[in-house]
């Protein structure tokens, strides 16, 4: 009598049960895998293997902030203003560092004057982008006392309103907060390398 579960099978001896099929199966698998990261080592830089990266999008994307919804973002990007009548946009730029390396054989730098640049650009409604609602903080949430070379200015449709803003900054994280009527709408981030 045979046992039809058999039928087709080579006979089971030893070393020849499912231990010794998937050792067989595992040296292939392995040259498959080489040769699958041979192939993706010689594809094109944008190309892994057969999976795409996706390519930075053609223009930056602008947030938008609103009352009660602030936004944080890199130093230098845009924000968009919804402020109900008035709307715009507002970027900081900088800091520009006084001295941003040390001199040969000398120490790093702990700190550096330094300038910031606000601009507001608005394309309805009147503002003002006034020094006292502008604040720097360090990496520990301390204050960066920060002087303007002017108080406020009115920003009308179609024109900028531009703040330069000095003070000391220290080495490592920063961030400048621009608030209105009392509450945060932009907030950028960075980082202040003296090295």
């Amino acid at each position: 009598m045979t046992d039809r579960s058999n039928r087709g099978r080579a006979p089971r001896g030893p070393g020849l049960g499912r231990r010794h099929r998937t050792a067989r199966a595992l040296p292939l698998l392995l040259t498959a895998l080489l040769i699958g990261a041979a192939g993706c080592a010689s594809s094109k830089p944008d190309d892994l293997g057969r999976v795409p990266i996706p390519s930075a999008p053609g223009t930056p994307i602008v947030v938008t902030a609103v009352p009660g919804h602030a936004q944080l973002v890199a130093m230098g990007d845009r924000v968009h203003l919804d402020l109900g009548a008035e709307q715009g946009e507002i970027t900081a730029n900088g800091p520009e560092l006084a001295n941003s390396a040390p001199s040969p054989g000398a120490a790093p730098a702990s700190q550096s004057a330094g300038s910031l640049t606000v601009t507001l650009h608005l394309t309805a409604g009147q503002q003002q982008l006034s020094a006292q609602d502008l604040t720097a903080t360090d990496e520990l949430g301390h204050g960066i006392p920060l002087t303007a070379d002017n108080a406020s200015v009115t920003v009308a449709p179609g024109h900028d309103g531009v703040l330069h803003l000095s003070g000391t900054f220290a080495a490592g994280h920063s961030t400048l907060t621009w608030s209105n009527a009392g509450k945060p709408l932009a907030t950028w981030d960075f980082e202040v390398e003296l090295d």
